[in-house]
């Protein structure tokens, strides 16, 4: 199974449905509903709807640089450890 597809599972970024995936995978999607990620992320958003009313925008731009770069970065890191995990068990 390809790192990315890994990824996009365990961030529920797939919609159900849409592959077909044998369920024993054990590959959970930790942002579903009351799981930490996605309580983390509603802390976020509401940080971000919080900066927002304060500076009386929409939208602030380096708000947005902030949440996607940090999302950048999780994302390199989580494939980054997918491929030193492979390493380390000795699989090529």
């Amino acid at each position: 199974m390809q790192k990315e597809l890994i990824y996009d599972m365990m961030n529920g970024f797939l919609v159900e449905g849409t592959l077909s995936m044998p369920e024993e995978t054990g590959i959970e999607d930790e942002f579903a509903e009351g799981k930490e990620c996605c309580l983390l992320y509603e802390g976020v958003y509401q940080a971000k709807q919080n900066l927002g009313e304060r500076l009386k925008e929409d939208e602030d731009r380096d708000v947005e640089i902030i949440i996607n770069n940090m999302e950048r970065i999780a994302r390199l890191v989580s494939l980054k450890m997918y491929e030193y995990g492979r390493h380390e068990a000795g699989v090529v």
